[in-house]
């Protein structure tokens, strides 16, 4: 089904659900658990978009030069995935030599997305946040590691401070940067009995767009970090 902006996701179901994040697919899909649970008729409006940083910038030409020692990769969103992959084609190398390197998802859909690529993650946190991919790295033998850490402009520097604390070396990367937007129309929020967050951004996106939270519906945020984001507004 296509996830246009402004368009009905599924035609199934009663209640009205606006989606505010990039990919309603997972969410509708139940990929949180609820498998078979018909959530409603949900509206994708996404508040946020993706802006890759360019591939001729010096770091990220920097970062693909040096792949081949790293012997960790930290993927904390199927975003970075997608970048990574595409980048290290453009470079001329063969995501076989992924395969060699142990990594780390931070959640399903982040593995899912690697799947595709035909990268099958060696570890996927179950708690789907950095504190979660710090969790399982400080399970792991890492003394002879070097770790590549790819992720957004906005990411929280969580993993970047726990690798300094621990002196592992590591390298981390931009790979793109969440940006604001407003797709026209703009929803009535009044329409719908549910708004979906599934990201500090896109609850900034919203303040921006809108002022406040609506008092009239279920507010759901995806993951803990963008629950205390929505709750930090409210």
């Amino acid at each position: 089904m296509k996830t246009q902006s402004g368009k009905k996701f599924s035609q199934f179901g009663q209640k009205r659900i606006l989606y505010l994040g990039l990919d309603p697919f997972h969410y509708a899909d139940g990929a949180d658990g609820a498998n078979g649970v018909d959530r409603g008729l949900i509206t994708h409006w996404p508040i946020i978009r993706i802006a890759p940083i360019p591939f001729s910038d010096p770091t990220i030409q920097q970062a693909l030069a040096d792949f081949e020692i790293y012997t960790h990769v930290i993927m904390t969103s199927k975003t970075s995935v997608s970048i990574l992959c595409d980048y290290l084609i453009q470079h001329g190398l063969n995501l076989d030599l992924w395969k060699k390197k142990s990594t780390i998802a931070v959640g399903k859909i982040t593995a899912h997305q690697l799947k595709r690529f035909g990268i099958t993650p060696n570890t996927i946190a179950s708690d789907e946040t950095a504190e979660g991919i710090i969790a399982e790295l400080e399970k792991m033998p890492l003394k002879q590691a070097n770790i590549f850490w790819p992720h957004s402009k906005k990411a929280r520097p969580v993993i970047k401070d726990f690798l300094k604390e621990k002196k592992i070396p590591f390298l981390d990367c931009a790979l793109y940067d969440t940006l604001y937007q407003a797709p026209l129309p703009h929803p009535n929020l009044s329409d719908y009995e549910e708004i979906v967050f599934t990201s500090p951004s896109t609850v900034e996106a919203f303040k921006q767009i809108f002022g406040a939270l609506p008092k009239f519906a279920r507010l759901t945020a995806i993951g803990p970090v963008t629950q205390k984001a929505l709750d930090n507004l409210t």
